[in-house]
């Protein structure tokens, strides 16, 4: 939403630029290769083949090429939560937008478990996200990367490698809801690289779960610009009120998801892809039912 200036944010922050000039798509990742079977026969005129001691390490998650599009079916009228951002964006009232995001939780998506369907490239991309803090805890930063084709990143500070990782876990597109999630991202490489972390090779599993949680908030925050902010604030002369806005709403997400979800990321080097992709729907259904408990309490 343009808070990460480092890594191109939007002036406006509404919509990202790509999204009328997506980049072209990078190639995708190349599959493991299989070891050889005991018993396989050697090749005509050569040596028997090597038999492999240890499997080969789990590959990295598997980014959908399409990512599954935002469900929309179900959901209620925005009109009550966009009145109530709007008042929101206009005078910086905490109640107004505890009620705009009560209402956008509980009548204009249908709850908090369609909220998160409506995540459908954010889910995607988060899934990929948490397969790589997964994978660096499992396999550690170099085969991580190595499965990316990355390998000679290790040593490079982190956000830059991440930057790279956006490409694999979160691919340009033209839809709105692509560019939410590749700016969530964008924006949350942007906190990295101003916490002042050093390379990737020397991150902690903390602040891989911190960067996680990070893209949680920042998509969530995406999505609900998108939704009401686009209806609520003018531009470009309300380009402070943009900020101001965006700034309050990150506090106010952040602030109710952050702590509650990170008990979530226990044991992430025993879960399977599967796993991975439940426990992401998980959080961003329980993250929706957090912003929607604190919205009730402000309002």
């Amino acid at each position: 939403m343009g808070t990460s200036k480092s890594y191109g944010g939007p002036t406006s922050g509404l919509v990202p630029s790509f999204v009328d000039d997506p980049t072209p798509p990078t190639q995708p990742r190349p599959p493991a290769t299989a070891p050889a079977p005991p018993n396989a026969p050697a090749a005509p005129g050569g040596p028997s083949a090597p038999q492999p001691t240890q499997p080969l390490a789990p590959a990295a998650p598997t980014v959908p090429r399409t990512p599954p599009r935002p469900d929309t079916q179900g959901t209620g009228s925005l009109g009550g939560a966009r009145g109530n951002f709007t008042r929101f964006a206009r005078t910086g009232s905490r109640s107004s937008l505890g009620s705009a995001l009560s209402g956008y939780v509980r009548s204009g998506t249908g709850g908090a478990r369609r909220a998160a369907r409506r995540m459908g490239s954010s889910r995607a991309a988060a899934s990929g996200l948490l397969g790589v803090v997964r994978d660096f805890q499992r396999l550690g930063p170099t085969e991580t990367l190595r499965q990316l084709n990355l390998a000679g990143l290790a040593a490079q500070p982190a956000a830059d490698v991440f930057v790279a990782i956006l490409e694999f876990i979160c691919p340009p597109g033209g839809a709105v809801d692509d560019a939410i999630a590749r700016q969530a991202m964008l924006e949350t490489i942007g906190d990295l690289a101003e916490s002042g972390v050093g390379s990737f090779d020397t991150l902690t599993p903390q602040q891989l779960q911190d960067v996680f949680l990070d893209f949680i908030s920042r998509s969530i925050e995406g999505r609900v610009m998108a939704d009401l902010g686009g209806r609520g604030i003018t531009l470009p002369d309300d380009i402070a009120a943009v900020e101001s806005a965006q700034a309050q709403l990150h506090d106010f997400v952040e602030g109710a998801t952050r702590g509650q979800l990170a008990g979530r990321l226990e044991g992430l080097e025993r879960l399977s892809d599967r796993d991975i992709e439940s426990v992401v729907n998980q959080i961003y259904e329980t993250a929706f039912e957090l912003v929607a408990v604190a919205g009730e309490a402000a309002a």
